[in-house]
C-alpha cells in the first residue's frame, strides 16, 4: 500500500528550459564599497540587471543538473560583484550585516498554480564560494550575510522560473553594529521569578511566574493626556464615530453619507482600491491628524474585495521606510468604491525632524538579550549571531538557556519606531518563543519592544492563546486518551473472536462518540487546531475528500495540482461552534455529502491522533514529522500531512507518498467494494451446490451468467495455472501511455475454452490478471480462479502494473464474469470436469453500497507508518521496502492491542489471531493478509525463509511471489508482533508501560536503521536499542526473533536482492543459556539451512560469536543512536 512520489518535471519546465540568451550584464557592472567601521553606520547600494529565461538556474545548469537550484557563479547569468573593503580590526569590536535582496514585477501562476512566471533566484559567492541562496517564492529575495571579508562579493541571479528575460532591482544594505557585552541581570529581580547564579537561566518554577502581564508604555503615558473629541466634522456620517480620549484621534470613522468615489483614472484592480483608499484618507486627514507625508508614505499592505462583498484596504505606517510599531488604518469601500468607515490610527503627536536626528545606541541582539532579561534571566550577546532574515526579521542563533529552558524557535528582531510623547523611538520588535523543559512544561511566547536606545523594554506582548477545544464524531474510545476503535465496526473482532476461522461473524456499526479535545496523547499540548477554525485543516494535516484525480498522467504530480481543490473537493466544515458532528455509521452510503464529511472528519481525528501518540517518543520536528508551523524545534516546517479521503486516483486499496523533511506527505484512502453479494452455484451436481467466492478489481462489478466449466491448458507445466513458468518482468503486462514495452510471457490462447468458463488455478508466479488475460484472448466468456492455499478465497488486485502503482488503466479490459473460489471447491469441479461430466455453473453478483476505507482506522495506522518509517530512515532496496509494508502492520496492530484483549477466550497471552483491515475486506480471521497476526503457529506458521521466492508457504501456496513486499513485510511484522507480546507479557510491566517502551524502542531503532537495511540488520537496529534500555527486554524481544527464524546466526539475501533468495534461518537465542554461557548457539533450534537457494552473495546476519558482541558493541551503538539523519 506504498505509493512513492516521483518528483520529474513538467513539459512546462522542459519548455522554459529551452531558450537560453546571452547574458545582460547588471547596471552597473560592479561597485566599490568602503566601510568606515563607524558603528550606527548604513550603506545602500543599488544595481539593476535582467536575468535570463529558464528554470531553476538552467542558465547556468541549475537543477536540471540535479543541483540544489542555486544560481551558479561564472555561467552565462547575470550577476553583480561588490568590491567590499572593510578597515582592520573591525570585528574586533563590531560586527557588520550585508543584505543582498533582488526585487521584480510579480508574475502570473503557470496553469497549475506551483509556480508564477517570473520567479528569480538570488545567490552570493566569494569566488566559487557559495556564501547564501535564497528561493522563498516571494517576488522578491533576500540573501544576509555575518562579518563578510573584504573581497569582493558575487550577486547571482537567475530564473527559478521565467519565459521570458526578467528586469529586476537590487540593493545592497550593509549596517556596522557595535558588539556589547551581556547586559547585567536586572538589579531587583521581577516579581516571582529569580535570578540565578552562575549566569544560567531565570528559575521559573510555576507556571504562572513566566506568564507575565501584558504592557505598554504608551498607553502608560497616554493615559496621563486626555484629549477632548473634536467640536465639528463629525456631523453628517453613516454612524456615529468612536473616538479615543487619550489617544486625542477617532478610532473608528464612519464616513460622511454623501463621501464620494474617488477620481483616480485608469488603474489595475488593486492599485484602484488602494488609491481611492489614500484619497479618502487625504478627505479625512483633519480628524485623523495627517500629514500628506503620512499619507504618502504608508504601505498598503493588504487591498482585496472580501468575496463578493466590500474591499478592506489596509496601511501601515512608515517613517523613512521603517514601521511605526502597531499603527494601522484600515479604509472599507464598498463594490463600487465608495467610502464606508475607516479604522485605526497612526501615530500623529511627533516631531519627524526631531525623530529622525535618533540613532540607534544598542543593536538587534543586545535587545534580544535584554528581552530575556526582563524575564529574569541572562543571555550572554556574544551568543547571538545573525543568521538571516525573513519577513523584515532577523533570525538569531538559539544559544543556550540553562537546565531549565529551550528556545523552541530562533529568536528575531526588526527594528521599529514606536511612539512616546511627542518623538517617535528607534527600537526593535523581538519575538521569544521558549518552553520549560519539564515534561508538559508551559510555553513563553511574547512578542516585546524594546528601546534601541537604552534598551527599556516598552512593550510585552503574550502571544499564546489557549486553544479551544474542537468536539469530533468519531469511532473512537469515550474515555481515557480517546484511542481510535480498530475498525467502525469496534473493537470487539480483534483479536478474532471465535475458535473457528470460519465463523459467522455478524458485523454491525459500532456507535460514534462525541468526542471534545484540544489534542491527543502529547505532552506539549499542541492543538489539532487553531481557535477559529471552521474546516478540517490542521498545523499536522489537511483533511479533504479528493474525489477528482489526476487520471492517466503519466508522472506522479505533486501537491497541490493532485490534492484537494479549495471549492471543489470539500474539508468538512464545522456543523457548529468548534463541532464536526456528522452522523455516521460503517455501512452507510459513502457517496453522500454526510457521509463523505463523516469519513474526512474520521480520517482527521486518526491522523492527528497518531501523530501526537509518536510525538513523545522522539517522531517530532527534529526527527522530521509532517507540519504547518514546527514552533521553531527544528526540521523543516510548512509540510503537513495532505489526508486523502475517498480518493478518485484508484479503489480497493490505499498508499502514502513521503517526500523528505520540507515537502508534504500525502495519505490516499480509497473506496472498497461493498459486501460480495452474490452465489457461484455449480447447477449440474447438487453435491457441489453453492459455493464460496470472492471478487477481483478489475472486470464487471455485477453478472450474471451461466455457462458450462473447462480448465484451461496452458502447455506449460502446471498446465492449469495459466501461465509459461517463465518468470514475470516487473513491468506493465498491457501497454499503457508513458510505460515502456515490456515483452510479457503469455501463453497462446486454448481453444476448449471458447465460449466457456474458464477454471484456473492460481500461483505458478503471475498474478491474476494475467490468467484472466490468457482466458479472454482464448475465448473465454468467465473465469473461476482458484485459490492455491488454504482458506478462504482472496480478493484479488489487478497486477499489470507495480502494486504501488495508485491507478490501474487496464481494469476495463476484463470485461467478463470473474469469481475467486476456494482451493477445495476448485478441486472438486476440476475433479467432476477431469471425470468427463459437464459441470455447468450459475455465476451472480450483486450490486452492493462500497465501504469506504477512510473509516477503517487500521488501513490509515498502516499508511501512515509508511511515512514515519521513511521519514527517519532511507529505505529504497525490496528488503527495507518489504520491512515498511511490515511496519505498517506493527502500527495497526498496536493500535488494534488493547488491555482488555486478555479477556477474549484463548487470548490470556496475547496469543490469539490479530487480523488488520477487517472492515473493508469483510475477512475476520485472515484480513488483509495470508493470516493473521499471531504468537500461535497455529494460526500464523510463517517464518524468516517465507520471504524467498520459491519456498512453499504453510498456508499450501507455492510461494512463488513471496518477496512481493506485502508477503514479505508479513514476515517481518510477526518478528515485531512476538517481540511485543513478549513485553506484554512480562510481568514487571504494566499494559501501559509495555506500549509505551515498545513505542519507544521502534523509533529509536529506526533511527539505529543502516539505508537499505537487510531483515538482519534492522533486526539489529531494534535490538541495540533495546538492549541500551532493559536487559530482560532485549531477551524477551530476541526470543521473538529467535522463533520466527531470524535468530542468531541468521543471514538476510543479498541487500540488492529483489527475490529474496539465499536467506539462511537460524533458532538459536540471543541470550546465553546459564550452562552455556559464551556459546554462539544456544538449545532451542536448528542453525543454518538455506532458504530458496545458496548463501551467496548473502549479508551476513551479525559479527558472530553471541550476543556478548553485542554488549561489546554498546558503545558504539550507543554514539549513533541519535545520529543526524542525511537530509535529501
Amino acid at each position: 500500500m506504498h505509493f512513492r512520489l516521483l518528483l520529474q518535471h513538467t513539459a512546462l519546465s522542459l519548455a522554459l528550459a529551452g531558450g537560453l540568451g546571452t547574458a545582460l550584464a547588471s547596471e552597473p557592472a560592479s561597485q566599490d564599497v568602503t566601510v568606515s567601521g563607524t558603528p550606527g553606520e548604513t550603506i545602500v547600494v543599488e544595481w539593476t540587471g535582467t536575468a535570463l529565461p529558464g528554470v531553476s538556474g538552467a542558465g547556468s545548469a541549475g537543477s536540471l543538473a540535479g543541483l540544489s537550484g542555486a544560481c551558479l557563479p561564472a555561467g552565462p547569468d547575470d550577476s553583480h560583484d561588490i568590491k567590499l573593503a572593510i578597515p582592520d580590526g573591525l570585528y574586533d569590536h563590531n560586527h557588520l550585516t550585508a543584505d543582498f535582496q533582488i526585487t521584480w514585477t510579480p508574475g502570473e501562476p503557470v496553469p497549475g498554480g506551483l509556480v508564477s512566471d517570473p520567479d528569480l533566484a538570488l545567490s552570493v559567492y566569494s569566488g566559487t564560494t557559495e556564501l547564501g541562496s535564497s528561493d522563498g517564492g516571494d517576488p522578491q529575495e533576500t540573501v544576509g550575510l555575518n562579518d563578510p571579508a573584504s573581497g569582493t562579493l558575487t550577486a547571482v541571479v537567475c530564473p527559478f522560473t521565467a519565459s521570458a528575460p526578467t528586469d529586476y532591482h537590487a540593493t545592497l544594505t550593509i549596517k556596522v553594529l557595535k558588539a556589547a557585552e551581556c547586559l547585567p541581570p536586572p538589579s531587583k529581580a521581577l516579581a516571582n521569578s529569580t535570578v540565578p547564579s552562575a549566569g544560567a537561566v531565570g528559575g521559573f518554577d510555576a507556571a504562572d511566574q513566566y506568564r507575565l502581564p501584558n504592557f505598554d508604555q504608551f498607553l502608560h503615558e497616554a493615559s496621563s493626556r486626555r484629549s477632548a473629541p473634536p467640536a465639528s466634522g463629525l456631523g453628517g456620517r453613516h454612524q456615529s464615530p468612536i473616538f479615543d480620549l487619550d489617544l486625542g484621534l477617532p478610532s473608528f470613522l464612519w464616513a460622511r453619507k454623501d463621501a464620494p468615489v474617488a477620481a483616480v483614472g485608469a488603474l489595475a484592480p488593486r492599485e484602484l482600491l488602494v488609491a481611492r483608499a489614500r484619497a479618502h484618507l487625504r478627505s479625512e486627514a483633519k480628524l485623523l491628524k495627517l500629514s500628506a507625508a503620512m499619507i504618502d508614505e504608508a504601505e498598503a499592505y493588504d487591498a482585496r474585495y472580501n468575496g463578493d462583498g466590500p474591499a478592506v484596504v489596509r496601511f501601515r505606517q512608515r517613517l523613512n521606510g521603517t514601521e511605526v510599531y502597531h499603527r494601522g488604518l484600515n479604509v472599507l469601500l464598498d463594490r463600487q468604491g465608495q467610502p464606508i468607515a475607516t479604522s485605526g490610527y497612526f501615530a500623529t503627536d511627533y516631531d519627524a525632524a526631531a525623530s529622525q536626528s535618533l540613532r540607534y545606541q544598542r543593536s538587534a541582539a543586545q535587545a534580544i538579550a535584554a528581552a530575556w532579561a526582563s524575564f529574569g534571566g541572562q543571555l550572554p550577546v556574544g551568543q547571538l549571531l545573525r543568521t538571516g532574515s525573513k519577513a523584515g526579521f532577523d533570525l538569531y542563533t538559539t544559544p543556550s538557556l540553562g537546565s531549565r529552558f529551550v528556545f523552541e524557535r530562533a529568536p528575531r528582531a526588526k527594528p521599529v519606531y514606536y511612539p512616546r510623547a511627542g518623538r517617535l523611538e528607534p527600537a526593535y520588535e523581538v519575538e521569544l518563543f521558549a518552553r520549560h523543559r519539564a515534561a508538559g512544561g508551559g510555553l513563553l511566547a511574547y512578542s516585546l519592544v524594546v528601546s534601541g536606545l537604552d534598551s527599556t523594554v516598552l512593550h510585552r506582548d503574550n502571544l499564546s492563546a489557549n486553544a479551544s477545544a474542537y468536539s469530533y464524531r468519531v469511532f473512537a474510545d469515550p474515555e481515557g486518551i480517546h484511542q481510535p476503535y480498530d475498525e467502525p465496526t469496534g473493537n470487539d473482532l480483534i483479536p478474532f473472536p471465535f475458535s473457528d476461522p470460519n465463523a459467522a461473524v455478524n458485523a454491525v456499526s459500532a456507535t460514534a462518540n462525541l468526542i471534545t479535545l484540544v489534542s491527543g496523547p502529547i505532552a506539549n499540548g499542541d492543538p489539532w487546531l487553531p481557535d477559529g477554525a471552521t474546516q478540517t485543516t490542521g498545523n499536522h494535516s489537511d483533511a479533504c475528500i479528493d474525489q477528482y484525480d489526476l487520471q492517466g498522467v503519466p508522472i506522479a504530480v505533486p501537491p497541490p495540482v493532485n490534492s484537494c481543490v479549495e471549492g471543489l473537493e470539500p474539508r468538512a466544515p464545522t456543523t457548529g461552534a468548534n463541532s464536526f458532528d456528522y452522523p455516521i455509521a460503517a455501512f452507510d452510503d459513502p457517496s453522500t455529502d454526510n457521509a463523505k464529511n463523516a469519513a474526512v472528519v474520521s480520517m482527521f481525528y486518526t491522523v492527528n491522533w497518531l501523530h501526537d501518540w509518536w510525538y513523545d517518543h522522539g517522531f517530532d520536528e527534529v526527527a522530521g514529522n509532517a507540519q504547518t508551523s514546527n514552533y521553531g524545534r527544528g526540521g523543516v516546517e510548512g509540510d503537513p500531512l495532505l489526508a486523502q479521503g475517498q480518493d478518485g486516483s484508484g479503489r480497493n486499496n490505499a498508499n502514502m507518498a513521503t517526500p523528505s523533511d520540507g515537502s508534504s506527505p500525502v495519505m490516499q484512502q480509497y473506496l472498497f467494494n461493498g459486501l460480495i453479494k452474490g452465489t457461484v452455484e455449480v447447477t449440474s451436481d447438487p453435491s457441489i451446490g453453492k459455493i464460496a467466492f470472492n471478487a477481483v478489481e478489475y472486470g464487471p462489478q455485477t453478472y450474471d451468467y451461466s455457462g458450462v466449466a473447462v480448465v484451461g491448458n496452458d502447455q506449460f507445466a502446471p498446465t492449469n495455472d495459466g501461465c509459461t513458468g517463465l518468470a514475470t518482468p516487473a513491468g506493465p503486462a498491457l501497454p499503457v501511455v508513458g510505460s515502456p514495452t515490456v515483452a510479457v510471457p503469455v501463453p497462446q490462447p486454448d481453444p476448449n475454452l471458447l465460449g466457456k468458463i474458464a477454471v484456473i488455478v492460481r500461483g505458478g508466479g503471475c498474478p491474476g490478471s494475467y490468467k484472466v488475460r490468457w482466458a479472454v484472448e482464448s475465448g473465454a466468456s468467465a473465469v473461476l480462479l482458484v485459490h492455491n492455499g488454504d482458506g478462504p478465497p482472496p480478493y484479488l488486485s489487478n497486477g499489470d502494473l507495480p502494486i504501488d502503482a495508485p491507478v490501474q488503466p487496464t481494469n476495463y479490459l476484463y470485461q467478463v464474469p470473474i469469481a475467486v473460489i476456494k482451493r477445495d471447491d476448485g478441486q472438486r469441479i476440476m475433479d467432476a470436469i477431469a471425470a468427463g461430466q459437464e459441470v455447468s455453473v450459475h455465476m451472480v453478483r450483486e450490486p452492493t453500497i462500497d465501504l469506504d476505507g477512510t473509516l477503517d482506522n487500521l488501513i490509515i495506522a498502516h499508511e501512515y507508518f509508511h511515512y514515519v518509517h521513511h521519514r527517519l530512515t532511507d529505505s529504497s532496496n525490496n528488503q527495507s521496502k518489504s520491512m515498511s509494508e511490515g511496519w505498517g502492520d506493527i502500527n495497526a496492530f498496536m493500535l488494534a492491542t488493547r488491555e482488555n484483549d486478555r479477556t477474549v477466550a484463548g487470548n490470556d497471552q496475547y496469543q490469539g489471531a490479530y487480523p488488520g483491515a477487517t472492515y473493508v475486506t469483510q475477512s475476520y480471521f485472515y484480513g488483509i493478509r495470508r493470516a493473521p497476526y499471531s504468537t500461535d503457529f497455529a494460526k500464523n506458521a510463517f517464518t524468516f525463509k517465507h520471504i524467498a521466492n520459491g519456498e512453499a508457504t504453510p498456508d499450501g501456496g507455492d510461494g512463488s511471489i513471496n518477496s512481493e513486499v506485502h508477503n514479505s513485510g508479513e514476515i517481518w511484522a510477526n518478528m515485531m508482533w512476538e517481540c511485543y507480546v513478549g513485553l506484554l507479557n512480562d510481568p514487571r510491566h504494566s499494559f501501559a508501560e509495555a506500549q509505551k517502551r515498545m513505542q519507544d524502542y521502534i523509533i529509536a531503532g529506526f533511527k539505529m536503521t543502516p539505508a537499505d537495511a537487510t531483515y538482519t540488520e534492522a533486526r539489529d537496529a531494534i535490538l541495540s536499542v533495546v538492549l541500551a534500555n532493559d536487559f530482560q527486554d532485549y531477551q524477551e524481544c530476541s526470543k521473538g526473533f529467535a522463533k520466527r527464524g531470524a535468530g542468531l546466526n541468521a543471514v538476510s539475501p543479498a541487500r540488492a536482492s529483489t527475490d529474496h533468495v539465499g536467506v539462511i534461518e537460524d533458532y538459536s537465542e540471543f541470550v546465553c543459556k546459564v550452562d552455556n554461557p559464551g556459546g554462539g548457539s544456544s538449545s532451542g533450534g536448528t542453525s543454518g539451512g538455506g532458504s530458496g537457494g545458496s548463501s551467496g552473495g548473502s549479508q551476513s546476519g551479525r559479527f558472530g560469536g553471541g550476543a556478548l558482541n553485542l554488549l561489546l558493541l554498546l558503545p558504539l551503538l550507543l554514539t549513533g543512536l541519535f545520529r543526524r539523519r542525511r537530509l535529501a
